[in-house]
């Protein structure tokens, strides 16, 4: 059987690192959580990893986190599970998800045409935070921000936001909504930004390096990474 070869367009193809540094592999209380976590999330040990060291150092601003595209509750976990490791209890993560599938798909998603990734459920990710033992945590079921932002207490700041939702209009929306609210050095994580389906929140992501208030940057494990400099 001949397997055929997957073409990419301009602008893709796989990408292969060559540093030897494998932090991950050492990090034993990040491993114990990604271990426990790995049925629960899609976002592999690489993306994993650096949401753990990015919740780490942004634990000591002001203001509380937030995840919109939470799936199964995996990620979200991870960035509880590092503010617990490294003493951080006076923050709540906020975790968006509609559990209806992927939402506010148009013409600038190539593969996504919404529902996809329904196979979760706010009963799945209340069952995993309870197994971790992780209560400062908040559930907004529906669209963010459409439906949903409402319930976080007017006022809110926010040190760090990871935005997983492989489209360009809810990821465009989800920024835009928690950007005002973000504290100086805070961070926007877009966890879908280097892969291929994920067209449209490459567009939403190469936005950014255009806006003078943040430093952006894309790094090799596929995430956009947006840091706010100014108030």
């Amino acid at each position: 059987m001949v397997v055929p070869v997957k073409r990419y367009p301009p602008g893709y193809g796989v990408v292969e690192p060559v540093a030897d540094y494998r932090p991950w592999d050492v990090d034993t209380a990040f491993r114990d959580i990604y271990h426990a976590v790995t049925a629960h999330t899609k976002v592999d040990i690489y993306r994993c990893y650096a949401l753990w060291r990015y919740a780490a150092q942004t634990a000591a601003l002001q203001g509380d986190l937030l995840e919109v595209g939470v799936w199964r509750g995996g990620s979200a976990a991870v960035l509880a599970a590092a503010l617990r490791h490294f003493g951080v209890t006076d923050k709540t993560i906020y975790l968006a998800d509609t559990f209806c599938g992927v939402v506010k798909a148009g013409p600038r998603d190539d593969y996504y045409k919404g529902g996809e990734h329904a196979d979760a459920s706010a009963d799945t990710v209340h069952e995993l935070f309870a197994r971790l033992e992780i209560d400062h945590y908040r559930l907004l079921c529906g669209v963010f921000p459409d439906q949903t932002a409402h319930q976080i207490p007017a006022g809110t700041t926010f040190s760090f936001c990871h935005v997983d939702v492989d489209v360009y209009q809810s990821a465009r929306d989800a920024c835009d909504w928690v950007w005002p609210r973000l504290t100086p050095g805070g961070m926007v994580v877009y966890d879908d930004y280097g892969f291929y389906g994920c067209e449209g929140v490459t567009a939403a992501g190469n936005e950014e390096f255009a806006r003078p208030d943040r430093i952006v940057t894309h790094n090799l494990n596929g995430q956009c990474v947006l840091v706010r400099i100014s108030p």
